[in-house]
């Protein structure tokens, strides 16, 4: 008879940990974010070489007069040669919508929680780079077509 018992205590416990394990494995497969693709707006009067131009003349201080951009693959690399003492800055940039994420060339994404967030609009013939900081206070440059 004990051994009866146990044989049923252990298929319950067997039984519940089956029902436990279902009910873990379910939860887990609907927690999983789906993948997006890499989202790409139709820009009318910039490109996007622009937009890398621009963002890093915002950021840095600099005139987007003195910036070069060059495409490799997805990343736009951005350089410029500081007039008040001729040193050089290297950047890369990743555009996904009108998000713009950046690093020094050797450097970490700018990406924590702690870094601003750069997006972009485009109005007309004016774009908008706008910074969003934690505190979520803003810093907006306009450039035009040519500047």
């Amino acid at each position: 008879m004990k051994s009866l018992t146990c044989c049923l205590f252990l298929i319950l416990i067997f039984s519940c940990n089956q029902k436990e394990q279902t009910k873990t494995n379910l939860t887990v497969e609907t927690e999983i974010p789906k993948i997006k693709e890499k989202e790409e707006i139709t820009l009318k009067n910039f490109t996007y070489e622009d937009i890398a131009r621009y963002t890093m003349a915002s950021i840095m201080g600099q005139s987007s007069k003195i910036i070069k951009v060059r495409k490799k693959d997805e990343l736009y690399f951005v350089s410029y040669i500081r007039k008040s003492d001729h040193q050089k800055f290297d950047y890369k940039i990743k555009i996904d919508g009108n998000k713009i994420l950046w690093a020094n060339i050797d450097g970490r994404w700018r990406d924590s929680k702690y870094d601003e967030k750069i997006t972009f609009v485009e109005k007309d013939n004016k774009l908008e780079i706008i910074q969003t900081f934690d505190d979520n206070s803003q810093d907006i440059q306009e450039y035009k077509i040519g500047d």
